[in-house]
């Protein structure tokens, strides 16, 4: 082995410190051996030790070096001397403090390694995965949601399927067409009153919950019943919460917003289609809303 510092060499056994320039043989670095960081150190304490170690040598051997040598020259200028000396004092200073910090991420490393080998020997695989098992069993046994469906033979799958991806307009369109489908009014193009006051009640709960079950709650004729009561039926107060109104703007239905960022009960639109201040056919909306929800309350899907 070689000494990094003054190239001493030893064969048979290497002592903890070199016999030529005192340095430390035996140092553990392999803890640290794949840290880039404490490598660059390292080095760089090397390269100081090595450079002090040639200086030494320069001054107690003058013959022995010149400037072809390769090792640096002791300058017989005092000042050059002593700004030398300052410039490896820096340098000094600079490489300690690397040291130290290095020494403190040794620390925190270590406390990092400890921590981990910790939980390791807390964690029991079988009881792991007991509780995975567990878990899955428990979601596997959970019912999928379903709503009531028709009473009248009609498919809500299109409805359901266009509410679950999230295109509210279409969706909002087919819930008028099936409104109409379930009346047998879709030549005439609008409901009655006796149309609203008849409507089979699994059906109009299955339109509601589809509306509040794929929006979370933001939709749909109970939430629109909710703020209807809470506005004590004032129908411009109403449509003012809902967007439907916009200060003395009623709302065209192309201004309205198919999004999830529309206001509560925006959506669907059953007692008006072309503006907000109107009706359908011969209805006025708020006379076709407080008999849309009479009957759902008569249906029992008021929640």
């Amino acid at each position: 082995m070689l000494c990094p510092i003054c190239s001493a060499e030893y064969v048979e056994t290497v002592p903890e410190y070199c016999s030529i320039c005192d340095w430390n043989l035996k140092s553990d670095t392999a803890f640290f051996a794949t840290a880039e960081i404490y490598q660059q150190k390292e080095q760089a304490k090397l390269n100081w030790a090595r450079k002090m170690w040639q200086i030494v040598q320069a001054r107690e051997n003058p013959s022995h070096h010149n400037s072809n040598s390769g090792l640096p020259t002791v300058p017989a200028d005092g000042v050059n001397d002593n700004q030398n000396y300052r410039d490896i004092k820096k340098q000094l200073d600079e490489i300690q403090a690397q040291l130290h910090q290095a020494a403190i991420e040794r620390f925190q490393l270590h406390s990092q390694l400890e921590w981990v080998l910790y939980r390791l020997e807390q964690l029991n695989p079988e009881t792991l995965a007991e509780t995975l098992y567990r878990i899955d069993e428990k979601l596997s046994a959970m019912p999928t949601p379903e709503p009531p469906m028709s009473e009248v033979g009609i498919d809500y799958n299109p409805l359901i399927n266009l509410l679950a991806a999230g295109k509210w307009r279409k969706a909002d369109e087919l819930t008028w067409e099936l409104l109409l489908q379930v009346t047998l009014r879709e030549e005439e193009g609008w409901l009655q009153l006796v149309d609203i006051e008849n409507f089979p009640c699994t059906d109009l709960c299955t339109i509601d919950w589809l509306w509040e079950y794929y929006s979370h709650g933001l939709f749909g004729l109970n939430t629109q019943q909710r703020i209807w009561e809470n506005v004590s039926g004032q129908y411009g107060d109403f449509c003012d919460r809902l967007g439907w109104r916009d200060g003395e703007n009623w709302k065209y239905y192309d201004e309205l917003s198919f999004n999830l960022e529309a206001p509560e009960g925006h959506l669907p639109i059953i007692i008006w289609r072309r503006r907000a201040c109107y009706g359908v056919g011969q209805m006025m909306a708020p006379e076709t809303f407080v008999a849309l929800i009479s009957r759902l309350t008569t249906c029992g899907g008021n929640r």
